[in-house]
């Protein structure tokens, strides 16, 4: 199945400078090492084009049904040209905007303490140049089987960590982790009960075992 009608050509820039605060602080530790932490969200470059969740996005059937729109960025340089790959993760679906993506509330300022520990053991007091950037890139509620009349849902989250390396040059690739903890399934009306009190509590759940596989990525991606 195809479908080329319905995106959105805007820039990243300009959606994210409306949805959100990105922002970069210093982690220093006690030995003297120290690396700017940037948090914040996905680029499409480096999200497989796909613009990220600033909020909780919905997916149901009947986008699946009516073909409405992707959330996809094409570049306005490369004419807007349409994805013709369909998966139902990339449908806009509906935008919760109660609940605002929570990776910089809750994960990031886990990872601070986390960061500063194991440049205090590694460091040695090397002051980095080149940013750690932790970046939200999906959040989602998406249904597991369109030929159900009461499918399941399953929540999806995806957060990425990366940084330069300290020799790069422009041409330099990223050093980059992808953390996609295994998707927990419930009905739609268990997810949304309660203020959508079960999606909170299980994305939590995920930023916690992101939070290890940050830690376990840590000697790959600050390595000088």
């Amino acid at each position: 199945m195809k479908a080329s009608t319905g995106i959105a050509v805007v820039t990243a820039s300009l959606l994210l400078s409306a949805c959100s605060t990105p922002k970069t602080e210093k982690i220093t530790a006690a030995n003297g090492s120290s690396i700017g932490l940037y948090s914040g969200f996905a680029s499409a470059d480096l999200n497989n084009n796909r613009a990220p969740d600033v909020v909780l996005r919905e997916v149901t059937p009947a986008y699946t049904a009516a073909g409405v729109g992707l959330n996809v960025m094409t570049s306005v340089l490369s004419g807007g040209i349409a994805v013709n790959t369909f998966s139902k993760e990339n449908l806009k679906g509906t935008k919760i905007d109660a609940l605002p993506e929570p990776t910089s509330a809750y994960l990031t300022p886990r990872a601070k303490p986390l960061i500063a520990r194991w440049l205090e053991k590694n460091g040695n007091g090397y002051q980095y140049k080149k940013n750690l950037n932790i970046v939200a890139a999906q959040w989602l509620l998406v249904y597991k089987d369109l030929s159900s009349a009461n499918s399941d849902y399953e929540l999806r989250y995806t957060v990425k960590f990366y940084k330069k390396p300290e020799d790069a040059n422009m041409f330099s690739a990223w050093v980059i982790a992808e953390c996609t903890p295994p998707v927990v399934a419930a009905p739609l009306a268990d997810w949304r009960a309660n203020n959508y009190a079960l999606v909170t509590k299980t994305t939590e759940k995920y930023m916690d075992s992101c939070l290890l596989e940050l830690d376990n990525q840590l000697p790959r991606l600050l390595k000088h």
